[in-house]
């Protein structure tokens, strides 16, 4: 059930990047970090229990603080921070192989499903 739960995080974290990114061009970025970093941090939490066996890795991720001013540098900041620490815990967590989202396999006609 694991490797399932890791597939599906993989890909919620990379929607989670590209939505994001998709905010960031539309210069809109640093107005909506809040939500990016809560989500964020629901799903680094959610791989440091399913990842438990890369624990030593997944300790050097710690949630991720809202910026506490309206300044928007410090927002800015929050978010390529947010931007860096998805891409850091997707390249720990396809690394340890079982993370990877495979294609899918072509059917063979004439197999019970």
């Amino acid at each position: 059930m694991a490797t399932t739960e890791k597939t599906v995080l993989v890909k919620m974290m990379r929607q989670l990047l590209q939505d994001l990114q998709t905010i960031e061009q539309r210069g809109a970025g640093y107005y909506t970090v809040d939500p990016f970093v809560e989500r964020y941090n629901k799903l680094m939490e959610q791989a440091k229990r399913i990842c438990a066996d890369q624990a030593a890795l997944l300790d050097t991720f710690e949630p991720i603080k809202p910026p506490s001013s309206n300044d928007p540098s410090q927002k800015m900041k929050t978010s390529q921070r947010v931007v860096i620490e998805i891409g850091q815990l997707l390249t720990l967590i396809e690394s340890s192989g079982e993370g990877e989202v495979e294609p899918e396999a072509p059917q063979n006609k004439g197999e019970d499903q």
